[in-house]
């Protein structure tokens, strides 16, 4: 049903693209298949399941649960409902990179950390190391277990995640946003964290006393009453627990379009199997939903880890518990807690994985999954006929080393998996979704897209967005007089942090190209423009999609940007935009007093003018589209300034500037703090102030630029707006 909701949006934003198209084009479009990336050595296909081959994952662990890697083939017994099956394919798979059992930090280092809000390029299918999907089951957390899950995943997400990590934070009880996909980008992961709140309406699986002073005797109608209570409670529990149980089948379900072994951790207070009113019917509910998301995540290479949410429990009543516990109040509350974990521990079990309980530390949790992906085995025979009876089929693997603890899957349906055709989207409006609907984009074309935030003081706020289009893979046709011909289908779309499309820009391009535009556009590339009027502030997702429409291939962009609430008069800095000057600087900064919107103009200039909407060929290389700058060379950076604070007596602020470089998430040049001297008539609520960079020092290489401006008047929690924006030198 997630999937669904979060389709419409695109299929209606995909309509509005193409107002030429036949309706009957869009008509029949559902989600796309989507082809997934290449595997490599280190994310191979695991747990295949066909008339072939059937293969599953297994971890073999020591009496320490460090990972045993230096089986054969002979040290294994794979058996299928009991019986022994012939080995036809074995492999140690080995993820690259060390793993250390290392728990992040208690204490605060003096190591310098990389800013939280630096930005991350979104990494390629092969750099993918590991993909984890955190389900936050906001449908069964108390108020203390959502708070003790923000700060572990604040945690993880500083302290224990690394490069090559694919990361989605995602609620049980709320829709697929913006912020809940799978992303490289820290900066996505912390605003997911942000939005995480206690759900009133979730099921309470917390341990409580029955207070025996209350306790009375009651006739047969307070009896009935309280089944009848009994009945509507567990009715409520039990529809939520299918919902968390639902959410965790949407991810499993997206997973399985990524290569490798892929791991899903549960942080939940728990969910019951078994109807505590002996309800058969009840507990049938559960255990349907629980065989079919098994089912699905052993075919799609899942493993599931749950994490008890509620930490360390002593099971004793405390200040906030009123009269006198009963007798039996403290087993049933054991009870309780134990019945709670039956759906989260069965979970784990059949697919692979395990449960941590226990803890105030759920960091400790992750890491032990973490580490438990590292290392894996591979076991595959070829199975009989009978086997794809459409019956469940149990697996037991066996070491005959001692000592060893093995973990895998519980077994599988005999029902053959079909092999996925590998049939590119037809339409044009089916390859548009298949790029903006690819977990990890489309690189058939290369297409890349920089948005900037700006607020001029006529059209107010709004964010415009550059794209350069690398022509070395596009299809030129010959055209009359010499031209060469392209055409284009190019959509860019900005979503908001629920995943509503709110505003877009789409167009068909064709352009006929001279031979010094041809020549220009293949060494350069082509460069386009398009405005995007946000009024609401908040986190927002750009995603872009280009289309060659002689051959149909695709390249994709995403881009996520934050946009100021500048109703709020606090402190605020536009896009951050790098050029090359036009002439050599005599002067390393320069504070204008005029309006934004034409320094941005100016700044966004390139090889002659370029009107919103045009698609121009020419030098983009040291341009707000491309900045990529000679080493002998200077960079021209500048954003403007939003409600600085003004002294009440000079009616001057005082403000403040620092640019930072950074290269490969490390600091690498540091410059002095600036103050800023306005001009005579300088509008204190919006300046411009426009720097410059000597790179004769910068090695070769991919850098990000960090400027910070603090307001010495404003208040401290508000006196402080960055921006950043990456750069290369040649």
């Amino acid at each position: 049903m997630l999937r669904f909701q979060r389709s419409i949006i695109f299929i209606l934003a995909a309509g509005l693209l193409f107002a030429g198209s036949p309706a009957s084009e869009f008509a029949q479009q559902a989600i796309p298949p989507q082809n997934p990336p290449p595997a490599t050595q280190s994310n191979q296909d695991v747990v295949r399941i066909n008339t072939q081959l059937v293969q599953v994952d297994v971890v073999v662990t020591d009496k320490k649960d460090r990972h045993v890697e230096d089986l054969t083939e002979a040290d294994f017994e794979l058996l299928v409902d009991g019986k022994k099956q012939t080995l036809t394919h074995f492999s140690h798979i080995n993820l690259p990179g060390e793993m250390k059992r290392e728990l992040p930090s208690k204490k605060k280092t003096d190591t310098k950390l990389t800013p939280d809000s630096m930005p991350t390029r979104q990494i390629a299918p092969e750099e993918v190391r590991r993909t984890l999907a955190f389900i936050v089951d906001d449908l069964g957390l108390s108020p203390s277990s959502m708070e003790l899950t923000r700060e572990t995943l604040r945690k993880f997400v500083s302290e224990q995640m690394q490069d090559g990590d694919l990361v989605a934070i995602i609620r049980t009880g709320a829709g697929m946003g913006m912020l809940e996909q799978f992303t490289s980008d820290k900066r996505i992961l912390y605003a997911a964290i942000e939005k995480l709140i206690w759900n009133p309406f979730s099921r309470d699986m917390m341990p409580t006393f029955a207070d025996s002073s209350s306790a009375q005797e009651t006739d047969d109608a307070a009896a009935d009453q309280q089944a009848t209570m009994n009945e509507i409670d567990e009715f409520r529990e039990t529809t939520y627990s299918t919902g968390t149980l639902g959410a965790i089948n949407f991810v499993v379900r997206s997973l399985r379009e990524l290569p490798g072994r892929k791991s899903v951790i549960l942080l939940s207070d728990g969910f019951r199997i078994n109807s505590q009113n002996n309800d058969d019917n009840t507990t049938e509910i559960i255990y349907q939903n629980l065989r079919s998301l098994i089912e699905l995540a052993n075919r799609s290479s899942v493993v599931i880890y749950s994490i008890d949410a509620k930490g360390l429990q002593p099971y004793m009543p405390g200040a906030d518990t009123g009269g006198v516990p009963s007798a039996d109040s403290y087993s049933d509350a054991l009870q309780s807690a134990q019945a709670a974990l039956e759906g989260p521990s069965f979970l784990a079990k059949q697919t692979g994985g395990f449960t941590v309980v226990n803890t105030n530390d759920l960091n400790i949790g992750i890491q032990e999954a973490l580490y438990d992906q590292q290392s894996y085995y591979l076991l595959g025979f070829d199975p009989e006929n009978e086997m794809f009876d459409r019956r469940h089929h149990s697996i037991a693997v066996k070491v005959n080393r001692p000592g060893l603890k093995v973990r895998t899957r519980s077994g599988f349906f005999g029902v053959n998996e079909i092999e996925r055709k590998n049939e590119q989207p037809r339409t044009r409006g089916q390859q548009i979704l298949a790029g903006l609907l690819a977990p990890l984009g489309m690189r058939d074309l290369s297409l890349r897209m920089t948005p900037y935030f700006f607020n001029s003081g006529k059209e107010g706020p709004f964010v415009r967005a550059l794209f350069h289009i690398d022509c070395s893979k596009l299809t030129f046709k010959d055209g009359p007089d010499g031209h060469k011909r392209i055409n284009l289908d190019l959509a860019a779309f900005a979503f908001d942090e629920n995943g509503t499309a709110l505003d877009m820009a789409a167009r068909r391009l064709d352009f006929n190209l001279d031979e010094k535009q041809y020549r220009q556009a293949l060494i350069s590339g082509l460069s386009y423009r398009a405005d995007f009027q946000l009024k609401k502030p908040g986190a927002y997702q750009f995603r872009a999609v280009l289309r060659d429409g002689e051959t149909g291939h695709i390249g994709s962009a995403s881009q996520f940007i934050r946009l100021p609430d500048l109703s709020k008069n606090r402190l605020a800095l536009s896009g951050l935009v790098l050029t090359a000057p036009r002439t050599a600087p005599t002067t390393s900064e320069n504070v204008s007093s005029n309006n934004a919107a034409v320094a941005v103009n100016a700044s966004l200039e390139h090889a002659g003018k370029d009107a919103s909407g045009s698609l121009q060929p020419g030098d983009l290389q040291a341009t707000a589209y491309v900045r990529r700058f000679p080493r002998t060379g200077w960079i021209q950076y500048g954003a403007a300034i939003y409600n600085a604070t003004a002294d009440k007596k000079t009616g001057k602020p005082q403000i403040t500037v620092r640019a930072e470089i950074y290269r490969d998430g490390k600091p690498a040049y540091q410059f002095p703090v600036r103050s800023l001297e306005l001009s005579p008539g300088a509008n204190p609520k919006r300046f411009d102030y426009v720097g410059h960079l000597r790179l004769s020092n910068f090695p070769a290489g991919d850098y990000l630029l960090r400027l910070i401006v603090t307001d010495g008047l404003a208040k401290k929690k508000f006196a402080r707006a960055e921006q950043w924006m990456d750069f290369s030198v040649k």
